[in-house]
């Protein structure tokens, strides 16, 4: 009986122990979520094509494929600040930002995502650039876009394509004026597609 007890004894002390070397194990950094601000759009159609435009998340490079919020540094290497990060994936939160762009400016009926098969246009885009840049003074946001608008009921009509880019310059050193200098970018962006979109036969 005394045996037992001390093997229970030294069963507990060696669990404690495993549970007080398990609490000095570092924890993960906390990091702090942003959305990206919204900015409202200027432009809007004048007509609104009876078309539903479907918009898929854009390809990325894979350091773009993240919820860190991407830096390239005073040395050209690529990074991801400290402390905060997006509210999903960069990609995904560009592509849901520009489908509430999109449905503002009502140049089509409808703007769905690409979780549904339907729609009449799919835009689909390759994310080249969302990060800001601190290899130049003052530290600047850019983005960058390859985009084509296919025609999903009629194959043989060619696909458009068309590149785009915008910089924001950051109007402090905060983590704040990083989140206000992507979405200034980003409205930049919304409004060029906007635009081109317009521009469109199938738009006019």
């Amino acid at each position: 009986m005394v045996k037992q007890s001390i093997g229970r004894i030294m069963l507990l002390g060696a669990l404690a122990t495993l549970v007080s070397a398990c609490s000095i194990i570092p924890k993960s950094p906390k990091l702090t979520v942003y959305q990206l601000p919204q900015r409202a759009q200027a432009v809007q159609s004048s007509t609104t094509l009876n078309k539903v435009l479907r918009v898929a998340i854009p390809y990325s490079r894979n350091y773009l494929d993240t919820s860190r919020i991407v830096a390239v540094t005073p040395e050209h290497h690529m990074a991801v600040m400290d402390g905060i990060r997006w509210e999903d994936l960069g990609p995904i939160v560009f592509r849901d930002s520009l489908i509430r762009a999109l449905r503002s400016a009502g140049i089509y009926r409808a703007v769905i995502n690409d979780d549904t098969p339907s729609g009449d246009y799919a835009l689909r885009s390759d994310l080249q650039d969302f990060q800001v840049d601190h290899s130049v003074q003052p530290a600047t946001v850019v983005i960058s876009l390859d985009v084509n608008l296919t025609n999903l009921k009629n194959p043989n009509e060619p696909t458009n394509t068309r590149s785009f880019t915008a910089r924001a310059a950051l109007a402090a050193a905060s983590d704040e004026a990083v989140i206000e200098a992507f979405a200034d970018a980003n409205q930049q962006i919304q409004t060029q597609i906007i635009e081109w979109l317009s521009s469109q036969p199938s738009a006019r």
